[in-house]
């Protein structure tokens, strides 16, 4: 299923399986000077190829490898279409690491990036490191509007959840380095349309450092990460216990504690 949204000069595309709509769970690209921001998760293909169709984009800018921003990357790659990622996100999809049951039933699997890659180099819109939910992790800023297609960059402001490879002082940093473009509107690929994001990128470094000074805290008094789980976040989350763990608040306390360890 695919929901339409229009904001002047940016259109929404929100994506949700049968699943993921079970779950709660949605995932959304961006259609902005004729190019498309990040092409959806694999177990909505068939919408996705209908989409690529009847819009005809100029191109597709990915913002990071997972499954639900770049699942039908070699869909669009297969069709002749421009593709535009950073080099880290390209050698990710062209051999995919495995990944847990409950991301294959609610965003489908990515098929390997296999077709020949056109370069898309779009005029207007550039690709902006920000690493820190991910290694190879790009918004893409619009500066003639102030617009800024996060991925998953911002996502709330307090997020208490994360994936083993998250790393929360580089993502503090990507807040404020982001922050300082001073963007007007931002796309987020979960949460929709935000507006006035600077502020809330701000509050959510400023949160993630405070959080990690009460994790740091607690390590160096010997507190077990189950306990500082308790403690500072009253407990893991439904997310935690249905992925076994692995996209879970126990795994924010394990990233400061491995920095503390390093």
């Amino acid at each position: 299923m695919i929901r339409t949204e229009r904001y002047g000069d940016v259109t929404r595309f929100e994506m949700a399986s049968a699943v993921s709509r079970l779950v709660g769970y949605s995932a959304s690209v961006f259609l902005v000077r004729g190019a498309l921001v990040d092409c959806g998760f694999h177990a909505v293909a068939a919408e996705v190829a209908s989409l690529l169709e009847s819009v005809r984009p100029r191109g597709v800018l990915l913002t990071h490898y997972h499954e639900d921003h770049a699942g039908n990357a070699e869909l669009v790659a297969h069709s002749g279409i421009p593709l535009s990622g950073s080099g880290a996100t390209l050698a990710e999809l062209r051999d995919p690491s495995p990944i847990r049951l409950y991301r294959r039933l609610t965003w489908g699997v990515t098929p390997p990036l296999r077709s020949p890659v056109v370069a898309f180099e779009p005029e207007g819109l550039s690709l902006v490191a920000a690493p820190g939910h991910t290694h190879d992790h790009h918004v893409v800023w619009d500066s003639t509007t102030g617009t800024l297609f996060g991925g998953d960059l911002y996502l709330g402001v307090k997020v208490r959840v994360a994936h083993p490879g998250e790393d929360p002082y580089q993502l503090a940093r990507t807040l404020r380095d982001v922050a300082a473009l001073g963007a007007t509107r931002l796309f987020d690929a979960h949460r929709g349309f935000v507006d006035s994001p600077t502020p809330l990128l701000l509050s959510k470094a400023d949160w993630i450092d405070e959080t990690i000074r009460g994790i740091e805290q607690r390590i160096a008094a010997g507190v077990t990460d189950a306990s500082i789980v308790r403690e500072l976040f009253g407990g893991e989350s439904l997310p935690g216990y249905l992925s076994g763990g692995d996209y879970s608040r126990t795994n924010f306390v394990r990233a400061v504690r491995r920095r503390a360890a390093g």
